[in-house]
């Protein structure tokens, strides 16, 4: 484990001042506006985003559909490796099995791996093997690849992950618009075998699908998954490369590229799978990872706010993300205690209608049902209609066997992710340490 990169006291002091303006505002509208209103105008935050997803949805224009190469430049894939005993074989013939019509060079670099790794990759014929003599990190062991890359493009993909064999035939399309720097795919889970697994895997098909892809019909998208990317080489040769000691190095460096005012686009056709984490501690860690670093990087790159170069992510995208990031924290705690009193209050309510005689001797339009569980029960219908669209543009068909996911992602698990969130966001403001680990699948 590596001492990861913290921010200074100048930043930490500004998420501090923004949280502290955010409760501030969240704690006066509690004293002056009825507890209803304050749950609808929270919502409706969130309502906003959805509905702006849907409406990008009905302005799409053949998003993410897959583009078939014309012409077929160089590629190298970079396969970073630590202690992937149980994936690294099946990674790599997962390479060796995508379809393009020349060859793809394949470069792995073992980060001193000590599960026996690196006898499995001495073995394998027809990569190129890095050996790092001590453990360095992630970035440090693409860097050191990259350095070595004389192809016109890389793709850079974890060990514990699998691409379709047709993902290049669907994606290097997309590069003969000189314009485009970087493509993502659909990410989804490589396994399925138990309920959290099953839930990431949804929760997956709706982020790394339709979501990613319409952030990228305006130019907004930052996401560069290590699972799966592809760059043009020259990228690095403008930006860099992976900044080590980072929490979330994809999100850095896509943060970076759009600095540079990088084109990022994502193909929700073309499909590469990973392993997820299958214990709620497993996914703690993770999210943990995910948040505290998205939390540090949004920071470092606050000058990406309101920049007239890209007006969409800047002046839209960004801001919106960011604040309604720390709206979460401020008023986690205050919806839960919402929520809790109208279930109460309905459930006294219905429990008097029944003592008094159920059906049967009051009319069933004196039962008195909340405001605020009307407004989310509309919620959760626009929900559902924005998750079966991510569904249907994913080509992921929905069985009976996804029903309790589906209800847990909705109902339930946005209270783990809030929670996770908020405990990172704090732990950045107050630079409590925080190492880098690679989770146990």
């Amino acid at each position: 484990m590596r001492e990861t990169l913290k921010l200074g006291l100048y930043d930490r002091g500004l998420l501090l001042f923004v949280l502290a303006v955010f409760v501030f505002v969240v704690l006066l509208l509690s004293f002056f506006v009825p507890a209803i209103y304050l749950i609808l105008i929270f919502n409706a935050i969130f309502l906003f985003s959805i509905f702006f997803y849907l409406m990008l949805f009905l302005n799409k224009h053949d998003l993410g559909k897959a583009r078939a190469p014309k012409n077929f430049p160089s590629i190298t894939v970079i396969i970073p490796c630590f202690n992937s005993k149980s994936t690294i074989l099946d990674c790599i013939n997962s390479v060796k099995r995508m379809k393009y019509k020349k060859k793809v060079n394949i470069l792995v670099v073992d980060d001193c791996s000590t599960d026996g790794s690196r006898e499995i990759l001495e073995k394998i014929k027809g990569i190129e093997l890095l050996k790092l003599e001590k453990n360095c990190g992630k970035s440090i062991a693409v860097n050191t690849a990259l350095k070595k890359v004389k192809t016109e493009f890389v793709i850079c993909i974890d060990s514990d992950s699998f691409p379709e064999s047709d993902v290049l035939m669907k994606t290097m399309g997309y590069f003969e618009d000189a314009s485009i720097a970087s493509v993502s795919c659909l990410v989804l889970s490589n396994k399925r075998d138990n309920l959290l697994r099953k839930i990431q895997n949804l929760e997956y098909a709706i982020g790394f699908g339709l979501a990613n892809t319409l952030l990228s019909s305006i130019n907004s998208s930052y996401a560069v998954p290590g699972p799966f990317t592809i760059f043009r080489k020259k990228v690095f040769d403008i930006v860099g490369y992976y900044e080590s000691g980072n929490l979330a190095e994809d999100m850095e460096f896509g943060l970076r590229m759009k600095s540079y005012s990088m084109r990022i686009v994502n193909c929700h056709e073309a499909v590469v799978y990973t392993d997820v984490p299958g214990t709620l501690r497993g996914l703690f860690i993770q999210r943990n990872r995910w948040y505290r670093g998205g939390t540090f990087n949004f920071i470092r790159y606050k000058k990406l706010l309101f920049n007239k170069k890209n007006p969409d992510f800047g002046f839209f995208v960004m801001p919106f993300l960011f604040a309604t990031q720390v709206l979460i924290v401020a008023v986690l705690l205050r919806m839960v205690l919402f929520f809790a009193n109208d279930i109460y209050t309905f459930v006294s309510i219905f429990s008097q209608y029944i003592s008094l005689g159920g059906f049967f001797s009051i009319p069933l339009i004196n039962i008195f049902i909340p405001p605020t569980m009307l407004f989310f029960l509309a919620s959760y219908v626009l929900i559902a209609i924005y998750f079966a669209i991510c569904f249907t543009e994913a080509n992921y068909k929905l069985k009976w066997s996804d029903i309790l996911p589906l209800l847990v992602l909705i109902l339930i698990y946005p209270y783990f992710i809030s929670f996770t969130y908020s405990q990172g966001y704090l732990k950045e403001v107050f630079g409590v340490g925080e190492k880098w680990r690679r989770v146990s699948m």
